[in-house]
């Protein structure tokens, strides 16, 4: 164990841990109450609570089979943050409601995990105990005083389950989103219940994180919406609630270094982030909500630049993460803060990323941003999800939507983009075909010519010898499958080429060449 440390410490390499640091020097560094809220901060944070508790509706009522365990954490938390007549009574029925579909049986491989994904609530779901978890963490932090005795009990019996549940699984620190959560609520929960062991983990876990993370630079789920929000709830959480100096300063250090890494990915004009995505969910951030959409939503505070659609969109559901935002509070460097405001300059990003996905240890990411279109490529990826965006190219149409192309997640291919060209290469010998998906307004098939794809914004030039097999509109089901958000997406087109056996791997199965 002591050797184990030692390498530790070394790793890590860090003699700044005193104390901790202060906001970065230039950057925003904002705290928030319910009433320094902006008006549109609180219109987020107010359609949530209305969401999740429509007005003159009893709150037990809204308690069932069909509630997300997660959203009804949030709620309670949004209700002691805000602290209207009624809000902390409410919140101590919610908390209740949710100590009951804990599993508390040690014994079993979900300890301390939760039930209660909609319609599913016979079910668990392992990283609910971490969503969930941390939540509690911040009201035993915050709002304890706020609950009646038997409530406060409760909350303690509650979150020691969750915290030796979550030593019990052991998370992998490359499982980042979650592993940044569970880090935080052993180290807390360890330190306000005397428990040295849930400490010692925490701590562990939250410097193999920081550690692998300086390797490459990156995160192991690199470049993504969604996750990377729930990263920066994490690290938000190690920088105001972590009894650790040390994760504390981890904390601020990785917040400010991924805020960067994601602004050199976003690109203003567009409102969203340059692919590959090695978790993502929908193509357009104004059609759905991903979790860093609604962080920079609460930073930039201007509806005309943020880019969540709220209701209007997809998974709506994460608009719950508006709570902990305010109540963490943001910091973000004045270079990521301006870049989420207005497109500075076109650049070209190479990363290698370290991940456990099947095929190459590390994955090759490439990608260009232009002020007006921008496009990305993934090389090494052998898993097959509907989560990986392996190519993607953006652009901004003449009616200001955006247009996409897609290479889905299907393990048959590696892309590579240059500052001109997306090349789409052969990564399984077996494959016998490989699809695109593309949307714009007013799209059809009959503008996919042979070497040149004439599209509403965007002309694609095609270099291929390959066969293809069908040019179609693709109906939103089976579009579901592959983004989120189909309803979104009425003519989107889905291309299929042939790939002919004893393909060269070395040669190009396609060219594709954006002009403006």
């Amino acid at each position: 164990m002591k050797s184990l440390l030692t390498w530790v410490f070394l790793g890590v390499a860090l003699t700044t841990f005193a104390q901790k640091s202060p906001a970065p020097v230039g950057g925003l560094s904002k705290r928030f109450t319910y009433q320094s809220l902006s008006p549109y901060q609180k219109l987020i944070f107010e359609e949530f609570i209305d969401d999740e508790l429509p007005p003159g509706k009893d709150i037990t009522s809204t308690l069932n089979g069909n509630a997300w365990t997660r959203n009804k954490s949030r709620l309670a938390e949004a209700l002691l943050y805000r602290n209207h007549q009624g809000d902390k009574e409410n919140a101590a029925v919610v908390l209740t409601w949710l100590f009951d579909l804990q599993n508390l049986d040690i014994a079993d491989k979900d300890y301390g995990v939760w039930k209660g994904s909609p319609n599913q609530t016979g079910n668990y779901d392992q990283n609910m105990r971490e969503f969930i978890g941390t939540d509690l963490v911040v009201i035993h932090h915050r709002y304890r005083h706020l609950l009646p005795a038997e409530v406060v009990r409760g909350l303690e019996t509650s979150l020691m389950h969750a915290a030796r549940g979550a030593l019990k699984r052991n998370v992998n620190p490359d499982y980042n989103n979650i592993s940044i959560m569970s880090s935080l609520m052993m180290e807390y929960v360890g330190t306000v219940f005397n428990s040295s062991e849930l400490i010692e983990a925490g701590v562990k876990k939250a410097k193999q994180i920081y550690t692998n993370y300086h390797v490459y630079n990156t995160l192991c789920e690199y470049n993504t919406p969604t996750y990377y929000g729930v990263d920066f709830v994490g690290l938000a959480l190690w920088r105001e609630l972590a009894h650790s100096s040390e994760m504390q300063q981890m904390g601020r250090t990785l917040e400010k270094e991924l805020w960067l890494e994601v602004a050199t990915c976003y690109n203003a004009n567009l409102k969203n982030m340059s692919g590959p995505f090695l978790r993502g969910y929908g193509m357009d951030m104004q059609k759905y909500n991903a979790i860093v959409g609604i962080w920079i939503a609460a930073a930039v505070d201007d509806e005309k630049v943020a880019s969540i659609p709220r209701k209007q969109g997809g998974k709506y559901f994460e608009c719950s993460f508006i709570v902990p935002i305010l109540d963490l509070g943001i910091e973000m460097p004045n270079e990521a803060l301006a870049r989420f405001k207005q497109f500075d300059a076109p650049r070209f990003i190479t990363r290698d990323v370290p991940n456990y996905y099947e095929g190459d240890k590390l994955k090759k990411v490439t990608a260009m941003i232009n002020s007006d279109w921008m496009m990305g490529g993934l090389w090494g990826n052998r898993k097959i999800s509907n989560i990986l965006k392996t190519g993607t190219i953006h652009w901004k149409t003449p009616s200001g939507d955006i247009g996409w192309l897609l290479v889905p997640g299907e393990g048959k291919t590696n892309v590579r983009v240059s500052e001109t060209q997306m090349s789409i290469y052969l990564a399984d010998k077996d494959a016998t075909e490989f699809s695109l998906y593309l949307y714009a307004p007013t799209m059809t098939p009959q503008q996919f010519a042979a070497t040149q794809w004439t599209l509403p914004g965007m002309t694609l030039g095609i270099k291929t010898s390959l066969k293809r097999i069908s040019t179609e509109f693709i109906d939103k089901e089976s579009l579901q499958k592959v983004i989120e958000g189909s309803n979104e997406y009425p003519n989107a087109i889905k291309v299929i080429y042939e790939i002919p056996a004893s393909w060269d791997s070395a040669m190009p199965l396609l060219d594709i060449t954006p002009k403006r």
